[in-house]
């Protein structure tokens, strides 16, 4: 009996591809991770994951039945899909050209049925094609390289797209490293694809798992935490969605400004909104800049910006307050009411009640 001799190398790309394959499964059904959005990018950790330890056993000579099984999906037409995905959804962003996600899923399909129809003849031997096909195989496969090369390329420029579009700096900061890491992973297949395309040699995957593994464990201690804020932020604004609120025209036009500004935020939680301007509110209560300094001096005492981050603060200690968010942090509390950083939360928090946030709960 033959024995294998697997290298350091190959060890680490075996443990990046199984960290991959654990960490998309503590996103599809962890309770903590677990979105709609967020299982888009398990499903492409999952996909990576199976194409690595696909690839593992190709580059260590072994080809048991599950990886031939396994090989008959054309996976590098899945994960650039569901990568792009988990972006246009994250982002959240309502564009002129909305794409029909599910056309995107055509190349996996397609390619994948007409690659199990060839494999079930090649590979498993369960029926004879006919000359003229056998033929053509060739011809197929380098075709399918070419599009490997591609399509996932088109989809990152698709995904980045989607990102930038985003207004939300702090998501988008986020989703701007994520998708430089999975870009780079994604590329460089892209670069061993071409090699196999122009050569028709594959190279081995090692340095490419060894350089994901960084990505992975990069993602658990990192990620994972922007992920628990932001699926915080979002629990948190679907419980303050079902209160009812009065719409705002039940401001009569006799109002002052300043009733319509207050109306404004208790009703709409304008303020809650972490790139809220001046110039927007203004605009929204048809005055100028000046005419809303102006007002909210003359009725707080204080400026535009310490005005709102109170309101901001209002709202942190009247959930700090309510059990129904004891199992949110602090931080996602205060960054769901408006604030941009833990930084700005912390700071003004501070400055209006002397405490920090943790003092005051613990208060």
């Amino acid at each position: 009996m033959s024995s294998i001799n697997i290298s350091f190398l190959e060890i680490v790309s075996l443990l990046a591809t199984l960290h991959c394959l654990v960490l998309s499964l503590v996103i599809l059904f962890s309770k903590f991770f677990r979105s709609k959005n967020n299982k888009y990018l398990g499903f492409t950790l999952l996909i990576i994951a199976v194409v690595g330890i696909n690839n593992w056993f190709w580059d260590i000579g072994s080809d048991p039945i599950i990886i031939s099984i396994l090989d008959l999906f054309l996976w590098q037409f899945l994960y650039p899909t569901t990568f792009f995905v988990f972006f246009y959804k994250t982002s959240n962003n309502v564009l002129d050209s909305t794409p029909s996600l599910k056309v995107f899923y055509l190349p996996f399909v397609l390619l994948s049925a007409l690659n199990i129809f060839l494999s079930l003849s090649t590979t498993f031997q369960l029926y004879n094609l006919p000359a003229i096909i056998l033929n053509y195989i060739p011809a197929f496969y380098k075709t399918i390289s070419l599009l490997a090369i591609i399509f996932p390329i088109y989809m990152i420029v698709l995904a980045y797209k989607y990102t930038i579009a985003k207004k939300d700096s702090l998501s988008k900061k986020w989703l701007k490293y994520l998708l430089a890491f999975l870009s780079l992973i994604i590329v460089f297949g892209v670069v061993l694809e071409s090699y196999r395309f122009i050569f028709s040699e594959k190279l081995p995957l090692t340095y490419l798992w060894t350089f994901s593994s960084i990505f992975i464990y990069w993602l658990t201690y990192k990620g994972m935490y922007q992920f628990k804020l932001s699926n915080d932020q979002y629990e948190i604004r679907e419980i303050t969605k079902r209160e009812k609120k009065k719409p705002i025209d039940s401001v009569n036009s006799k109002s002052s400004h300043f009733k319509k500004l207050e109306l404004l935020i208790e009703e709409t939680k304008i303020h809650h909104n972490p790139n809220l301007s001046r110039d927007s509110v203004a605009q929204q209560l048809e005055i100028s800049n000046g005419y809303l300094s102006q007002i909210i001096k003359e009725n707080t005492s204080v400026n535009f910006s310490d005005y709102i981050n109170s309101h901001r603060i209002k709202d942190v200690k009247l959930m700090v307050k309510d059990s129904k968010f004891d199992k949110y942090s602090l931080l996602s509390i205060g960054l769901e009411c408006g604030f941009n950083s833990k930084t700005s939360f912390y700071t003004n928090f501070k400055k209006e009640t002397g405490l920090t946030p943790k003092e005051y709960k613990n208060k």
